[in-house]
């Protein structure tokens, strides 16, 4: 059986210089080039919106494996770059409700980074939506798509505040 598309959903666990060399963009690039050997016509690699500003590890590994992408022209391709996933804001809500602070960058002037969480199915959607469309490969399109939620972003202090005001709604405890 011929393999048609390839969907490379790696991801560091560590986000650590060492796991995301190995994971974010040599693990990454060896799907790529297996997807070649097979004669996969599309390869989709989930990557992240913050690679736009890149200040961390996994990132620049990431970004990384787009300049291989972009650099090849045996397979097309797209780039997802989901905003924020609700499952790592509902780890949040573990960290708090275990008495642990409500983790964020403070970006000074009591300004916080803003985000748009997409949920997983959405995710899921949005990555198989770019086998078919057009609009977004490297062939006929602009192959890199920064997806997010249906909603305006909301900052992470207003998320941290919205984490207490349920748990204190749900536990009948005070924030």
């Amino acid at each position: 059986a011929k393999t048609d598309v390839v969907i490379c959903c790696l991801a560091s666990r560590s986000g650590t210089e060492s796991d995301s060399l190995k994971v974010d963009y040599e693990a990454s690039v060896n799907c790529l080039e297996a997807a070649r050997k097979c004669g996969a016509r599309h390869y989709v690699l989930l990557s992240a919106f913050c690679v736009a500003k890149p200040d961390l590890s996994f990132q620049t590994a990431k970004l990384r494996t787009e300049a291989a992408l972009a650099a090849q022209n045996d397979v097309t391709y797209s780039v997802v770059r989901p905003t924020a996933f609700f499952k790592s804001l509902s780890g949040q809500v573990e960290i708090v409700r275990g008495g642990g602070p409500f983790v964020y960058f403070d970006l000074g002037g009591d300004r916080s980074a803003t985000c748009n969480p997409i949920s997983e199915a959405d995710l899921a959607m949005a990555i198989v939506d770019t086998v078919c469309d057009p609009a977004k490969n490297s062939k006929t399109g602009d192959p890199i798509w920064n997806v997010g939620g249906p909603d305006a972003g909301i900052s992470m202090k207003a998320q941290g505040e919205l984490i207490a005001d349920a748990l204190a709604a749900v536990d009948g405890g005070e924030r």
